[in-house]
């Protein structure tokens, strides 16, 4: 377990401090699995209050689910805005408070309790306010949470995008699409590929259209930048194009020389590069030519 690495955070209580742990902890792992299951839209968080060993208290930012999340609409920072996670979402509060909430709740003693968070890089006052009221001795992130989690300073989520159900089997787009995000993680520690995430059409046939909606629209909402294949015409793609200029995320969309591009995709508003690759290497030169600048 490490200390805190002089991070500037936006917010520490005086004489209180911030240590981490690796992903394999086992209180760690408990808060992440609480944020995957339940959690908002922009940024999902899971909390767990551990004391002599034992998880006293658990808690998450989940609130009502909706599939566009109103800061990202608004372009809020981190430590913004949070008035509309209870206007929109009917959120009670961060994971931090939720968990003391939920130990007291049980009738269980949180003074000399630890507490583990999951999902982002620092604490705002009131979970402060709420953990020091209730005794907490120590706050634990993730090691690396202030790259991982700080979405404001880095791009904290790369979808990629491209055609699954019809595609070329001569182009390999499939193995395209893996070595994208490949070069996407040299500068992102969280990049989605659709295709590898439980929803392919050809191994996961099976998975309910409106949980593969639901599951996609989703991860492009909470992404910052979607890097989209458009040089095969797809109706999935073409959908991901609009929910990601309606998130106000960064577009960049890229295809092999020689292909038609619908003017619908290059004139959408939310694209900042467009990429014609010659083959395979030059789309990996050209593309991270472009994260660089990110």
């Amino acid at each position: 377990m490490s200390e805190n690495k002089k991070i500037q955070y936006p917010y520490l209580p005086e004489g209180r401090d911030i240590k981490y742990v690796p992903q394999n902890d086992e209180f760690m792992s408990a808060a992440q699995k609480i944020a995957e299951e339940s959690g908002c839209t922009k940024q999902a968080t899971g909390a767990v209050l551990v004391k002599s060993g034992k998880i006293i208290g658990k808690g998450s930012n989940a609130g009502r689910k909706i599939d566009v999340c109103p800061r990202v609409l608004n372009g809020s920072k981190t430590g913004e805005d949070y008035h509309y996670c209870k206007e929109y979402c009917e959120q009670e509060g961060h994971s931090e408070a939720m968990a003391v909430k939920d130990a007291r709740k049980k009738g269980k003693e949180t003074e000399g309790a630890d507490l583990y968070l999951y999902g982002h890089w620092w604490c705002c006052k009131p979970c402060w306010d709420a953990m020091i009221g209730a005794g907490v001795e120590n706050v634990y992130l993730l090691e690396g949470s202030e790259n991982k989690f700080n979405f404001s300073a880095t791009i904290g989520k790369i979808y990629i995008s491209g055609a699954l159900t019809v595609i070329d089997a001569n182009k390999n787009l499939k193995s395209v699409y893996e070595k994208i995000a490949r070069v996407c993680s040299n500068f992102c520690s969280n990049v989605y590929v659709p295709h590898l995430g439980g929803t392919d059409p050809v191994k996961d046939p099976s998975v309910d259209p409106q949980v593969v909606w639901h599951k996609d629209h989703r991860e492009v909402a909470s992404s910052d930048l979607i890097i989209a294949y458009v040089g095969t015409p797809s109706l999935g793609v073409g959908a991901e194009l609009e929910i990601a200029r309606i998130t106000a995320s960064n577009l960049i969309i890229w295809w092999f020389k020689g292909e038609k591009v619908s003017r619908m995709a290059l004139g959408n508003p939310a694209v900042s590069h467009k990429i014609e690759a010659k083959d395979e290497n030059d789309l990996a030169i050209k593309l991270t030519k472009i994260l660089k600048q990110y």
